[in-house]
């Protein structure tokens, strides 16, 4: 086994972008969280933004609501955990890629392998896949694109 811990991120796309479903996976990952931001402007970095939310959780609302805005937001785990950080994407189309950033110990693979597992079943999706060093996907077809080079 490598002695490096490395991170590897972990996503899902699931068409279940409500704050119910939200809250309720971070509540199950990530119950002990903080977020990366301390306030959400829509656009997302927009110099004139048209709202700031100083909450994440009023930011969901307002995606819940508008589904084809985009916009990532990022929490941190305050807990001692292989899982580190987790993260939402809303994507232009009405979905979310869900993900967790978990320790590796690549090229030794079993708890992204596990991670990545968890996450579907809570989301009952197929559509996953872990990357390294890599920037999250913009979109759902360049979520797909990736996940069908994944798999090739």
């Amino acid at each position: 086994m490598a002695d490096q811990v490395n991170f590897a991120d972990c996503y899902v796309l699931t068409n279940q972008r409500t704050y119910i479903f939200i809250l309720s996976f971070l509540n199950h990952f990530l119950p002990e969280r903080e977020a990366f931001a301390s306030e959400y402007e829509v656009p997302q970095h927009a110099d004139h933004p048209e709202h700031v939310f100083k909450a994440s959780e009023d930011l969901i609302t307002y995606l819940e609501n508008n589904p084809k805005e985009v916009h990532a937001i990022y929490w941190g785990n305050k807990e001692i955990s292989t899982v580190r950080a987790g993260m939402c994407l809303f994507t232009s189309d009405g979905q979310v890629i869900v993900g967790l950033t978990s320790e590796s110990y690549y090229p030794e693979t079993y708890l992204e392998d596990d991670c990545l597992q968890q996450i579907k079943e809570f989301c009952n999706s197929s559509i996953g896949l872990i990357e390294y060093d890599t920037p999250a996907a913009k979109d759902t077809a360049e979520f797909l694109l990736r996940v069908k080079k994944a798999n090739a």
